[in-house]
């Protein structure tokens, strides 16, 4: 099975499930996934679109969904059931289940529908909101001819109607409840016989069973309607997913209190949008400096961490771009004026389970290579410009090089090869000073899971005592020195 990010978007229209966790690359930057998950529902109907199971009416589809799925990655497609009342279909990533796809088969009458436009924006919801009894309503009925066009194997498969309501299921859960936070982890529905001639104008109803604020786990009951005829039924399990907010510019205040140490001079910071690298500008800031914050999004991204600089008594400056690019460390050299007194690396890709395993080797590849890249470019780049400052160059590396996660070979190989690097700048680069750090699990949404965010560390004051280390003057006492925290 393979998607690509046009198939997504075909899907979205087809459904109206417009999550912008998959048709937003930008948005999706931000989660924990780091780039676009393909639909659930869209990863079942692309696998049944492979796979020659028997023919025959469809009254219940059964979904289970272990792992998210991502647009321009191939995945195995296994028949691993079929019988007269039942096929099962399995998408794998290697030996690693994603996707459990059952169909029931049994006799159901096949109508058609009118085309009705669906909620266009996905709601927001609060855990105030998901209480037992909450429903929200509609219509639905968006058309279906591209999808039909795109899968016909599955719509064959499937028949019209049954694929009408699988997407809705899809469209409920990403766009009504839990909406916009949405994570799918089940879907059980279930077909009704339709005994009509005539389109039928399809409306819902979706309400709350029950929601665990801690884990985030939400169950919701759904109705389709056709004129006031139950068409199917559903009982959807999903994960609401409570996003991190960016670091705290009065927390960085209070533990790091303002002052002008910095002033006139300017400090670079790769990877400075979010998480750790956000909170490492704030505290540069917070001591007078100008903080040109190296980038992936667009200029705009960084106005409110901008702000927040301001308020602290510095500037924060967009440098967006591609910092494995030659040419994005030639412009923010030549923004900096040439010489940089504070070189940060903070860059990452976003981290996903991985296994060294040949489904997955040319993942950890290319993580490897990006990450190395991320540090690679910039010290290439911009070490002459610290050099000329005699400054300090600080590279974030990780405690998973001591403590290497089972799933996480590409990023544990990655943080080695970088730290090797700094010890060669470092042996190179005598008029720089350099230092590494490898802080543990922090609170960011690379980490936001219910089972790390209870163990996870503010970014804060870890920030804090790295900015400490660069802005006292005494020297390193190794090359280059590390920085607990």
């Amino acid at each position: 099975m393979f998607l690509s990010h046009a198939d997504l978007d075909v899907f979205a229209d087809a459904s109206g499930d417009r999550n912008p966790l998959h048709v937003s690359a930008r948005y999706a930057r931000r989660t924990p996934f780091g780039k676009q998950v393909a639909h659930g529902v869209l990863a079942a109907v692309a696998a049944l679109d492979e796979v020659a199971a028997r023919p025959g009416a469809i009254h219940g589809i059964d979904l289970e969904f272990s792992q998210p799925t991502h647009p321009d990655t191939r995945y195995d497609t296994v028949l691993s059931l079929d019988t007269d009342d039942r096929t099962r279909i399995t998408v794998l990533d290697g030996d690693v289940v994603c996707v459990t796809v059952t169909l029931l088969r049994g006799g159901v009458s096949v109508g058609a529908h009118l085309n009705r436009t669906p909620r266009a924006e996905p709601r927001v919801v609060t855990p105030d909101d998901l209480v037992p009894g909450f429903a929200v309503t509609g219509p639905y009925g968006p058309g279906l001819d591209a999808l039909c066009d795109r899968w016909p194997t599955a719509a064959s498969l499937l028949g019209r109607l049954p694929l009408t309501c699988l997407s809705w299921c899809s469209f409920v859960a990403g766009m009504e409840l839990p909406g916009r936070d949405c994570l799918l982890n089940a879907v059980s529905l279930r077909l009704r016989p339709v005994e009509s001639t005539a389109p039928l104008a399809l409306s819902y109803r979706a309400e709350v069973v029950d929601f665990d604020p801690r884990f985030g786990l939400l169950t919701s009951t759904a109705a389709l309607f056709g004129d006031a005829v139950t068409v199917a039924a559903a009982t959807i399990e999903t994960m609401v997913r409570r996003p991190v907010p960016g670091p705290s510019a009065d927390r960085v205040g209070e533990l790091l209190p303002r002052s002008d140490r910095l002033r006139g001079h300017t400090s670079v910071v790769v990877g400075g949008s979010r998480g750790l690298g956000a909170a490492l500008a704030l505290a540069l800031a917070s001591q007078g400096g100008r903080v040109l914050v190296g980038h992936r999004g667009g200029p705009d991204e960084l106005a409110e961490l901008a702000a927040l600089g301001a308020g602290l008594g510095g500037e924060i400056v967009s440098c967006p771009g591609d910092a494995t690019d030659d040419d994005w460390s030639a412009r923010v050299a030549d923004t900096a004026g040439g010489t940089v007194d504070l070189l940060v690396c903070s860059a990452a890709p976003p981290i996903r389970p991985l296994r060294l395993d040949p489904a997955g080797l040319d993942r950890v590849h290319d993580f490897v290579a990006t990450a190395f890249a991320l540090v690679s470019a910039p010290l290439a780049g911009l070490l002459g410009a610290v050099d000329k400052a005699r400054g300090r160059c600080l590279v974030v590396s990780s405690a998973a090089v001591t403590a290497p996660p089972a799933d996480w070979p590409h990023y544990v190989a990655a943080k080695h090869a970088v730290e090797g690097l700094t010890h060669w700048a470092a042996a190179r680069h005598p008029d720089t000073e350099f230092f590494v750090t490898r802080p543990g699990m922090l609170l960011t949404e690379q980490m936001n899971t219910p089972n790390t965010r209870e163990r996870a560390i503010p970014v804060e004051p870890v920030a804090v005592t790295l900015v400490r280390r660069l802005i006292d003057p005494a020297p390193v006492t190794n090359r280059p020195e590390y920085v607990p925290v």
